[in-house]
């Protein structure tokens, strides 16, 4: 039997899926289907607030979107601080 549980899991392996939510909003279906080109839609988050960092439905930290500096200049995550507990 092992003595060390942390040896039972190689948990370098585990991978998880990490989604980042930036805001909600709600449509009838009907100005949802009205959408065009260029319309802006307006989220329950201020700029300021961040992004919501989450496993599943957990929000485990917050962050600020920002590029990565590359030609491609892809989107990235920059982590601002740590979930708020109840």
């Amino acid at each position: 039997m092992m003595d060390d549980p942390s040896q039972l899991i190689d948990t370098d392996d585990i991978e998880v899926e990490v989604t980042i939510r930036i805001g909600r909003t709600r449509l009838t279906v009907a100005e949802l289907s009205a959408l065009r080109r260029n319309e802006v839609l307006t989220l329950d988050q201020s700029i300021s607030d961040g992004v919501e960092i989450c496993v599943g439905e957990k929000v485990i930290a917050r962050g600020e979107l920002t590029g990565d500096g590359a030609p491609e200049n892809r989107l990235c995550i920059r982590i601002i601080g740590a979930a708020e507990t109840p």
